[in-house]
C-alpha cells in the first residue's frame, strides 16, 4: 500500500467550503451589525472604554472601528475597509460596511440555494458597473460657486454627527476654510490638512472661529522676545541653530584666561552671525523646525527677534502656505524672496496652552480652526465631525457631482437595478436582485434608526420612484416624511456613493472566492525552528 504524503505540519487547521464561508460571513455582519444603529441622524451611540478605562462615547462609525480590537482575519478587513473610506471620502464609513454585511449576507442565502460563488460574482460585478453608470447618469452637477448646494452638503455630514444641533454655524466655518486653502486648478483633497485644527477647553462650541492664518502651540524662547509683532517679516527654516560639540574625544591645554576667552568669543561670532543674518533681511520671527541653543535664542532677543522652534514639519508647511514664505535649510542663503509676512504675531495663552499666533496674512493659503468646548469628550468629538465634512466638502470640489440624500440615491438605484437584472437574465439575474436588495438596507436602516414603520416608509418611498421626477424622494429625518431631498438641501457627493460600493462590492467578492482556511501551528518554540526540545 502507498504511504500517506504529509503536506500540512502536525497541528495546521484547516476549515474547509461552507464552514469557511459562514465564519467569514458571520465575522463581517457581526461588525456591521455593532455599528448599525449608528446610522443617520438618529443612530444612536457607542460607549467605548479602552484598557486604562478611559471612556469615549461616539457614534462615528471609523471611531467606533478604530477602537475596537478585532482578531477575526475577515472583520479586519471589514474594518480596513472603513479606514479606506474614511481617508479617501471623509464620510461613509459606516454605510459601507452596512452594505458590505448585507450584499454577503444575501449571497450566502443564493449558495445555500446552489447557487455557484461564481456565477454571483459575476452577477455582482454586473450589478457595480451597472450602478456606477446609473450614478453617472443622475448625479448633478454642481461648481464651486454654486454655495447654497455646498453648504447644503456639509450640512448634510454634519447632521449624522454630534455637531447636528449646530448644522448651520460650523458649514459656514467649513465652506469659508475650504476657500482659503483651495485653488481653481488644483486638487482641493490633497490641501485639507493645511486647515488646523487647534482644541483648547473653556468657553462653549458656539465660539469656536477660523482663523485668517496660523496657531501653532509654542511659547517663545526668550522672555526678552517681544510678545506681539507689526508687519511681521518671518522666516521659516529647518536648520538646527546650535553650537555645534565636537563628536570625538578631544584634549584641548588651556595655559592661560585668555584661551578660554577664544573659545567664548568664537561662540559668540557664531550667534551674531545668525543674528546678523536674520537683522539684515528685516526679520522679526524665526519658526524653526529644529532645535535653537539658548545662547542663540538669547542674542535673537538681544536683538528684538522672536523665535520658536521644533515646530512640527506639518505645521511648519502650513504657516509657510499661510503666509507665502519657502522652508530653507541653508541660513546663508536665504533671501528675501524666502520670508513670508503677517500682519500680526502675537503669543498668547488659550486655554491651559501656549500658542504663536500668526495672523491677518495677505493671500493665506492655510487656515486654523480654533475650536472651543466645555468638556474634552465633545470637543474631540467635533474635531472628527468637522474633519469628516472638510474631507466631504474638498472632494466635492475635485469631482463636482451630487446626488439626493436620505436614501433617495439608493431607493432610485435600486429600483434601476431592479429593472437591470430582469434584462440580463440567467441565474446571474438573482445575484443582481440581490445587490439591489443590498443597497436597499441602507435606506431601510435609515428608517429604524429614526424608529418609524419601516414597511410603509419604504413601500411609499418605491411608489414615488416610479414616478417621472421623483429620483431624490428621500426620507426627512427631522420631520419624518419623504419629499424631493434635493430641494429640502439633503445633498451627498455621488463620488462617496461611488466608493462604498466599488469598495463593499470588492470585498464581497474576495470573501466569496474563499473556500477553504489554513490556519498554520506557531513555531519557534523553545529548542529550535522546529519547536522540539
Amino acid at each position: 500500500m502507498s504511504q500517506p504524503i504529509i503536506i500540512l505540519k502536525e497541528g495546521t487547521e484547516k476549515t474547509e467550503k461552507r464552514d469557511t464561508l459562514n465564519r467569514n460571513v458571520n465575522a463581517i455582519l457581526a461588525i456591521s451589525e455593532a455599528i448599525k444603529t449608528t446610522y443617520g441622524p438618529k443612530g444612536m451611540s457607542k460607549m467605548i472604554v479602552d484598557p486604562m478605562g478611559d471612556i469615549k462615547i461616539t457614534n462615528d462609525g471609523f471611531t467606533i472601528l478604530d477602537s475596537i480590537d478585532v482578531e477575526n482575519v475577515s472583520a479586519k478587513m471589514a474594518v480596513d475597509l472603513s479606514k479606506v473610506q474614511n481617508h479617501k471620502m471623509g464620510d461613509g464609513t459606516t454605510s459601507i460596511v452596512v452594505f458590505a454585511g448585507e450584499l454577503l449576507n444575501r449571497c450566502v442565502e443564493l449558495i445555500e440555494q446552489g447557487v455557484h460563488p461564481s456565477i454571483i460574482i459575476k452577477g455582482l460585478n454586473s450589478a457595480l458597473n451597472k450602478t456606477l453608470q446609473e450614478l453617472g447618469d443622475i448625479g448633478e452637477e454642481v461648481t464651486s460657486s454654486d454655495e447654497k448646494v455646498l453648504l447644503n452638503v456639509v450640512k448634510t455630514t454634519l447632521g449624522t454627527k454630534s455637531l447636528a444641533g449646530m448644522k448651520d454655524f460650523f458649514a459656514k466655518i467649513v465652506l469659508d476654510a475650504i476657500k482659503i486653502i483651495s485653488d481653481k486648478d488644483s486638487d482641493v483633497y490633497s490641501k485639507v490638512e493645511d486647515i488646523i485644527v487647534v482644541k483648547e477647553q473653556g468657553k462653549s462650541l458656539n465660539e469656536s472661529e477660523l482663523i485668517n492664518g496660523i496657531y501653532i502651540q509654542k511659547e517663545k524662547l526668550h522672555p526678552g522676545m517681544p510678545d506681539v509683532i507689526s508687519n511681521a517679516k518671518i522666516a521659516v527654516i529647518k536648520k538646527s541653530l546650535e553650537i555645534k560639540k565636537t563628536e570625538f574625544g578631544a584634549e584641548i591645554q588651556i595655559h592661560s584666561p585668555d584661551d578660554i576667552q577664544k573659545f567664548l568669543d568664537e561662540e559668540e561670532k557664531i550667534m551674531k552671525r545668525y543674528a546678523e543674518t536674520f537683522i539684515k533681511l528685516g526679520v522679526n520671527l524665526v519658526i524653526n523646525e529644529n532645535a535653537i541653543d539658548d545662547k542663540v535664542a538669547a542674542q535673537l532677543a538681544k536683538e528684538g527677534i522672536a523665535a520658536i522652534k521644533s515646530v512640527k514639519g506639518s505645521d511648519a508647511k502650513s504657516v509657510a502656505k499661510a503666509i507665502g514664505a519657502n522652508r530653507s535649510d541653508k541660513i546663508d542663503d536665504l533671501s528675501g524672496d524666502d520670508l513670508g509676512f503677517a500682519g500680526r504675531v502675537e503669543f498668547k495663552k488659550i486655554g491651559d496652552n501656549d500658542y504663536c499666533c500668526v495672523t491677518e496674512c495677505k493671500s493665506p493659503k492655510a487656515a486654523s480652526l480654533l475650536l472651543r468646548g466645555g468638556l474634552e469628550h465633545s470637543i474631540d468629538e467635533a474635531e472628527v465631525a468637522l474633519t469628516s465634512a472638510i474631507k466631504v466638502l474638498a472632494k466635492l470640489l475635485d469631482t463636482k457631482s451630487v446626488v439626493g440624500g436620505g436614501g433617495a440615491c439608493e431607493m432610485e438605484l435600486a429600483r434601476r437595478i431592479r429593472e437591470f437584472a430582469i434584462k440580463a437574465g440567467g441565474k446571474e439575474q438573482i445575484a443582481i436582485q440581490a445587490f439591489a436588495d443590498a443597497i436597499e438596507e441602507l435606506p431601510k436602516t435609515l428608517v429604524r434608526n429614526a424608529g418609524l414603520d419601516e414597511i410603509n416608509i419604504i413601500g411609499e418611498l418605491s411608489a414615488a420612484h416610479t414616478k417621472e421626477g421623483s429620483k431624490w424622494f428621500g426620507i426627512d429625518i427631522t420631520d419624518n416624511k419623504i419629499g424631493d431631498n434635493y430641494k429640502k438641501g439633503i445633498i451627498e457627493p455621488t463620488v462617496v456613493k461611488e466608493q462604498l460600493f466599488k469598495s463593499a462590492t470588492e470585498l464581497a467578492t474576495l470573501i466569496l472566492r474563499i473556500d477553504e482556511m489554513i490556519s498554520a501551528k506557531q513555531h519557534g518554540m523553545p529548542g529550535g525552528p522546529g519547536g522540539g526540545m
